[in-house]
């Protein structure tokens, strides 16, 4: 794996080879809010990284949050 890749393509790569579960739209949409708010004084990126895969997982079990 190249050190120099984009951090998502290294996330989605691990994934694979470690043959993980989890959903690779979960990945997309973590990495989209961790680097949308990697900069923001007062991010709550961690509150809602947990909202996001508490729905995931109730989806999953089928119930749903929203």
């Amino acid at each position: 794996m190249d050190s120099k890749a984009d951090p998502l393509t290294v996330l989605l790569a691990v994934k694979a080879e470690q043959n993980l579960e989890i959903e690779k739209e979960l990945i997309e949409q973590c990495y989209q809010l961790q680097s949308e708010h990697q900069y923001d004084k007062d991010r709550d990126t961690l509150r809602k990284m947990r909202a996001l895969v508490e729905e995931k997982v109730k989806i999953r079990t089928g119930e749903s949050l929203l």
